[in-house]
């Protein structure tokens, strides 16, 4: 008899253990879907129409824009025969000479009779003399610049097409996300070469639109705002002579009273000084408001060494890991939403159609506002013109919100 109620027990025990099993697999695959349902997923509304000539990518190191290196590689992936990813060295020490790898990456690829169009995933500095130069050898290959670091004027007159963040949009969700987190100061710094005024005809460094916006924002939400001009880091002393500066700034600041005590927004428009402003926010307690073009992928990640995902449009996952990452005493604004990736995808869709003759300079709007929507997967995405300039378009979707 006791044997008999022994082995029922253990029937008993097995039967709860498996379906306990069963259920925490389900469970964990709904976890799973759940996930996966946040990834967006962008849309295709006409078959984008892929032939014999390829569009070749031209990304700086992936060190430098994290997010344009990753939405390359994917579009790589997904065209696998006509797509080509080239990586250029760190454009902070480019020079003008004929070897600058930027304008040697742009003559290999000019020179490739497979390629019909080339696009500068950020178009850094020598963008527009390395467009010359691939022009001059191959005169009919098509040109796409996202995120130009460069004059815009010029750009256009040598580009089919230029893409870039609207900064109107973007200061006014950037400053509300500061203004949440309690922000009552914002010190802004960046250096001439990026800051140069705005011209009539809106056609100078994007920067400096970025600067009007924000300094414009912050008056609406009655936050002090300070603009500080640090040294190009291009100059003499580079980038740790950049950070000696803003320190020094923000503790001159503090003594002259501009900024007081912890609800200090900080920003600046450099890519590579992001980790050490957020470590002046972590010293003192202050607001990071994000890296100099609105990413998820870039500046936060770098201090505390967060896994990148596969899919650049995995913000959500990638938010979660990145906030239990993220220690120390400053308070994030996070980006939660791949524009790089999204501007990329368009500018890449764009040359496929210019290469098959659907997108012209005559339906170009129609045409560019189409592929962009289409990667967006957002309906809070919009496309307007930059500038009045016809062949220029700035983009925008808010997601700034509070990491922690």
């Amino acid at each position: 008899m006791f044997k008999k109620l022994t082995a029922m027990l253990l029937v008993f025990v097995l039967t709860v253990t498996l379906s306990s099993c069963y259920f925490m697999k389900k469970k964990d695959a709904a976890d799973a879907a759940q996930n996966d349902a946040s990834v967006r997923t962008p849309v295709v509304s006409e078959e984008v129409t892929v032939g014999d000539k390829k569009v070749a990518i031209l990304v700086p190191a992936g060190s430098q824009f994290n997010e344009g290196m990753m939405a390359a590689k994917k579009l790589q992936t997904m065209y696998p025969n006509n797509v080509i990813v080239k990586e250029y060295s760190n454009s902070n020490n480019l020079s003008d000479n004929r070897e600058n790898s930027l304008i040697k990456v742009s003559e290999e690829v000019a020179s490739d009779t497979s390629v019909g169009a080339v696009v500068y995933a950020k178009s850094t500095r020598l963008t527009n003399e390395a467009i010359t130069a691939a022009k001059a050898l191959n005169p009919d290959i098509r040109v796409i610049c996202v995120e130009p670091e460069v004059s815009m004027d010029k750009l256009a007159e040598k580009s089919d097409l230029v893409l870039c963040t609207d900064w109107s949009s973007a200061a006014a969700d950037i400053v509300a996300c500061a203004k949440a987190q309690g922000a009552e100061y914002f010190v802004m710094t960046s250096f001439d070469r990026h800051i140069s005024g705005l011209t009539s005809d809106s056609t100078s460094l994007l920067n400096a639109t970025a600067k009007s916006a924000i300094s414009s924002e912050c008056e609406k939400q009655e936050i002090t705002f300070v603009y500080h001009n640090a040294p190009d880091p291009i100059s003499s002393g580079g980038t740790n002579a950049v950070v000696k500066d803003i320190r020094e700034s923000i503790v001159r600041y503090k003594e002259e009273g501009k900024i007081n005590g912890e609800n200090v927004a900080i920003f600046s428009t450099d890519y590579f000084i992001q980790s050490e402003i957020i470590k002046i926010a972590n010293e003192n307690k202050y607001i990071y408001v994000g890296p100099s073009s609105p990413t998820p992928y870039n500046g936060v990640c770098d201090v505390y060494s967060t896994a990148l995902p596969e899919n650049p449009y995995d913000t959500a996952n990638y938010k979660a890991a990145l906030a239990k990452a993220a220690t120390g005493n400053a308070r994030f604004c996070f980006y939660n939403y791949p524009l790089e990736t999204v501007l990329l995808t368009g500018a890449v869709h764009t040359a496929f159609d210019m290469i098959a003759g659907k997108t012209t300079k005559d339906n170009l709007e129609q045409r560019v506002t189409l592929r962009l929507k289409d990667a967006a997967a957002d309906d809070k995405f919009t496309v307007i013109h930059f500038g009045g300039t016809e062949n220029v378009y700035s983009a925008y979707c808010p997601a700034f919100e509070a990491l922690k």
